[in-house]
């Protein structure tokens, strides 16, 4: 490790999501729904949390601040961060692991 660089924690959850794949994610924006992507996986890089579907950047923001919690079912992750300037909110879902 670098004198210079600085180490953010990463919460339990997001390291969670990160070793797992993912079926779907979707963002919940006034009351309604929307599909953000599919298969794709969840990465911590640089103090930021990437989500990548179908082969592109569907979600990034940056650790500090974020709120993450496992469902209560136990098949993914929801998320809450400001990113971009702009409250958002997604539910990331576990695919099977083969």
């Amino acid at each position: 490790m670098s004198i210079f660089s600085k180490k953010t924690a990463v919460p339990r959850e997001v390291e969670e999501l990160c070793k797992k794949r993912l079926s779907r994610v979707i963002e919940r924006t006034g009351g309604e729904e929307i599909t953000l992507g599919g298969k794709g996986g969840a990465s911590v890089a640089g103090g930021e949390l990437v989500i990548i579907c179908d082969g592109k950047e569907v979600f990034r923001c940056d650790i500090k601040g974020i709120t993450a919690a496992q469902l209560m079912s136990g098949n993914g992750c929801d998320i809450k961060d400001v990113s971009g300037g702009e409250k958002r909110h997604i539910t990331a879902y576990y695919g099977k692991n083969i």
